[in-house]
């Protein structure tokens, strides 16, 4: 069970014109084509377009890629609409995270889809030691190696794809987490679990949006950007045949936007 007390100091009800051009854009996402997320679209958006910066032009601390700390985002809180600055915002997200990860804080930690590395400095400043992460973007893997080498901060980073087999010992007997990557997953969801799987990590905690019990501006979002919509129907069908158990599914207090709305979903290898 997640139980985590949030500070809500200074969390904003959103006005009713923000209210309203965020349903304006829901209306326009039912216009919208889905997008066929192949390979060349993913590394469209990351490896050639958000991770293909010097290490100078990156923001190494923020979810959003961003320094401006002080604008204001809007986000959810337990379903709610609030905004707040980027900087408090995200200082009580990174909480979050932590405060879930926390009882894995003397094992080794592996992020799958770790992008430029927010999760795992963040970890590594809050005492854990054994941290490994990995990504498809072999230009957000250089970024992350060369800010590490710079700050003496001993991560392990290298590049993997999901689709791919991991190698032995990998993942084995480790305490896995991803962080909306694997929405990037749809159309090879099957294949990247059972890679997980034949990996055989300790323990799988996957944040990311348990697309079926979403409202319709998450499911909409999802829907026109081909994000996927099976990471949890995949997994109660390898629970059926008794290869995992799902210990638990909860949607997290905080949510990234009112379009993308996480859940923790933990799971093991039975």
């Amino acid at each position: 069970m997640i139980d985590i007390i949030i500070d809500k100091s200074g969390f904003q009800k959103i006005l009713l014109q923000e209210k309203l051009k965020i349903y304006g854009f829901l209306a326009k996402l039912f216009l919208k084509s889905r997008i066929n997320r192949t390979y060349d679209i993913v590394n469209a958006d990351y490896d050639l377009g958000s991770w293909n910066r010097n290490i100078d032009k990156i923001d190494f601390d923020t979810h959003y890629g961003k320094t401006e700390k002080n604008d204001m985002v809007i986000f959810t809180y337990n379903g709610g609409l609030f905004k707040d600055t980027r900087s408090r915002f995200e200082k009580k997200y990174n909480s979050m995270l932590v405060d879930i990860l926390s009882e894995y804080k003397e094992e080794s930690v592996v992020e799958l889809g770790c992008g430029i590395g927010v999760h795992q400095f963040l970890l590594y400043s809050k005492g854990f030691q054994k941290l490994e992460g990995y990504d498809l973007s072999e230009n957000a893997i250089s970024v992350n190696k060369q800010y590490s080498d710079k700050k003496e901060i001993p991560i392990l980073f290298n590049v993997h794809d999901l689709n791919q087999p991991f190698a032995e010992n990998m993942i084995k007997n480790k305490v896995i987490f991803t962080h909306a990557c694997l929405e990037q997953c749809h159309m090879i969801m099957a294949n990247v679990l059972h890679n997980i799987f034949q990996g055989k990590p300790k323990i799988v905690i996957n944040f990311e949006v348990d697309y079926d019990s979403s409202p319709l501006m998450v499911k909409k979002h999802f829907d026109s950007q081909g994000y996927q919509n099976n990471l949890v129907r995949e997994l109660k069908k390898l629970e059926k045949e008794k290869k995992i158990e799902i210990i638990s599914i909860e949607k997290l207090p905080l949510s990234l936007s009112p379009f993308n709305r996480l859940s923790a979903i933990i799971w093991k290898i039975k």
